[in-house]
């Protein structure tokens, strides 16, 4: 299991969170809304792959992506990055 530094971009807000590579993709949405204090159906979420390009995040497989992706930011390491950026829609 990977732990997983998840850093949030809402607005002008900069938040971060830890996460395991095992958390369902349910509890990071509701980690996320709640810290935010919006509703999943109103963000706009988008995370950084390891191309640098930004891909929605909206179900389940965008969540196994994003989490691959800090996976392999980690490279041997116990920690991998994450980058969100969450936008109203």
């Amino acid at each position: 299991m990977t732990r997983i530094r998840v850093k949030l971009h809402y607005q002008d807000d900069v938040r971060g969170m830890a996460i395991d590579s095992t958390m369902p993709f349910e509890e990071f949405i509701d980690r996320l809304t709640t810290k935010f204090e919006r509703s999943f159906e109103g963000l706009g979420i988008k995370f950084k792959d390891e191309d640098g390009g930004k891909v929605t995040l909206r179900d389940e497989s965008d969540y196994e992506l994003a989490i691959e992706t800090a996976r392999e930011s980690a490279k041997g390491k116990p920690e991998g990055r994450l980058e969100v950026w969450c936008t109203d829609i």
